[in-house]
C-alpha cells in the first residue's frame, strides 16, 4: 500500500493565488491587446513590409500574434481552474481523512 500525505489547509490556503495569477495574466493580457491594437499593422504594406509579415504573422494563423494571445487567455483560464480543483482535492481529503478516522476513534470509544 503506498502512502500519501497532504496538507489541506495549506492547500485551501494556496488555493486563492492561482485566481490572482489569473487575474495577473487577464491584466497584462488586455494591456497586450491594447499595444496590439494601437500599433495596428505594424510591418507595412510595401514589399519588405509583407516579406516580413509572411513570417511573423499577426493574425491567427499558426504561430501569429492572435494565436499567442489565444494560448494567454488559455493560461489565465487554467490558473483560475487549477484553484477551484487544488480546493475541491483539499475538501475531499479532508472527506476521507475524516470518513477513515471515525470508525477509529468509536472504537476508542468502546476500550
Amino acid at each position: 500500500m503506498s502512502k500519501l500525505w497532504s496538507d489541506p489547509e495549506r492547500l485551501h490556503a494556496v488555493a486563492p493565488r492561482f485566481e490572482q495569477l489569473g487575474e495577473e495574466v487577464n491584466t497584462a493580457l488586455e494591456t497586450l491587446k491594447s499595444g496590439i491594437d494601437a500599433e495596428g499593422r505594424c510591418w507595412g504594406g510595401d514589399a519588405p513590409g509583407k516579406s516580413f509579415e509572411a513570417k511573423y504573422p499577426q493574425g491567427d494563423t499558426d504561430g501569429g500574434v492572435g494565436q499567442a494571445l489565444s494560448r494567454l487567455s488559455q493560461l489565465m483560464t487554467l490558473l483560475k481552474g487549477t484553484g477551484d480543483r487544488v480546493s475541491t482535492v483539499a475538501t475531499g481529503l479532508q472527506t476521507q481523512d475524516k470518513a477513515n478516522a471515525d470508525p477509529l476513534i468509536a472504537k476508542q470509544g468502546e476500550v
